[in-house]
């Protein structure tokens, strides 16, 4: 399977917007993970 470089135009903003959904969401679940373990800590003292 070949790409083109027509393809290759339209395919790459696609895969940069996926990566980038994927690279915010898990750095959305360590903040989180952080934070509940942060408000965790507070409330058990």
């Amino acid at each position: 399977m070949s790409i083109d470089k027509y393809s290759m135009i339209h395919l790459a903003p696609s895969l940069a917007v996926i990566a980038g959904v994927v690279a915010i969401t898990v750095f959305g679940i360590i903040f989180l993970k952080k934070q509940i373990e942060k408000d965790a800590s507070k409330s058990g003292k």
